[in-house]
């Protein structure tokens, strides 16, 4: 999440400007039918449209001269919102690649996906939850924490295999407590087979010519980063465009806060897991 710039570096914001947004996210019913248009623009443009990690996976998937949408899905919370835009890309032909936290991992979500042919990978955040745990917040600190993140990094990755099923690929999550914990840094110029996996997708972004990378936002927010209109950039045939999309950002506001007051009472995922908690914070594997 990127640092917000309402009023100006150091100005104040008012408690009634901080909670509209949040009030508008709330209230706020599902897009589902606004993402189903989206990938029914990619199509009607001739885009090709597969998951990021077929891309990077296949040395061919970017030679086809149609226009290239590359789907990544980060599943940051709510897993339950995976299922319907899943069910969407599915109706339409389409397979993407769906990266989960451990909060999110849920184990039926993620054998449906594979049963329809999509991709499973690991969204990890070692290195910022070691730092937070250390209370490590200078670059110095945070820096020589990353020999022991990398040790930790090739274990929950081979935990995440064990649990739920072979993977390629991970994606590291930021955590905007402790932004200068780049999650990324732990496989930055590694080799990825040292973890375990082929590739981190983040990392075989460097050297490709994207045009565009493509990040989405809630409603509330403003739908994409950046101002981005979508389907302008679709009609324009732009290629190749990453496409970072968060389930939860599609789902109903009163539907991301129920999962959010189950997640309280109910344990998600492997059995020894502890519950998750109502906020969403620290990230750790199981026991």
């Amino acid at each position: 999440m990127a640092e917000s710039s309402l009023g100006g570096r150091g100005a104040a914001v008012s408690p009634g400007a901080r909670l509209r947004p949040r009030l508008s996210r709330t209230l706020a019913t599902a897009r589902w039918r606004e993402y189903e248009r989206l990938l029914d623009t990619a199509l009607e443009h001739g885009y090709r449209v597969i998951g990021v990690e077929e891309w990077v996976g296949d040395d061919e998937a970017g030679d086809d001269e149609a226009p290239l949408l590359a789907l990544r899905h980060d599943v940051d919370q709510h897993p339950r919102s995976v299922l319907p835009m899943a069910a969407i890309e599915r109706d339409l032909g389409l397979r993407s690649a769906w990266y989960f936290r451990w909060r999110t991992a849920d184990q039926e979500v993620m054998r449906r996906l594979r049963e329809d042919g999509s991709t499973i990978g690991l969204h990890y955040e070692t290195l910022s939850r070691l730092a937070l745990e250390r209370d490590a917040t200078t670059t110095e600190a945070i820096d020589a924490l990353l020999p022991e993140a990398r040790d930790i990094l090739s274990g929950e990755i081979a935990t995440f295999v064990r649990l739920h099923g072979p993977v390629r690929s991970v994606c590291p999550h930021g955590d905007s407590r402790i932004p200068s914990a780049r999650n990324a840094s732990l496989v930055q110029d590694r080799n990825p087979a040292e973890f375990g996996v082929e590739f981190d997708v983040n990392e075989a972004m460097r050297g490709r010519r994207l045009a565009r990378w493509l990040t989405d936002r809630s409603r509330a927010e403003g739908s994409w980063a950046e101002g981005a209109d979508a389907h302008d950039l679709l009609a324009a045939r732009v290629s190749p465009i990453l496409c970072v999309v968060h389930p939860n950002n599609w789902t109903s506001g009163p539907s991301l806060w129920l999962d959010r007051l189950l997640s309280t009472a109910l344990p998600s995922g492997h059995s020894k897991r502890p519950r998750r908690p109502l906020r969403t914070g620290i990230d750790a594997p199981p026991v």
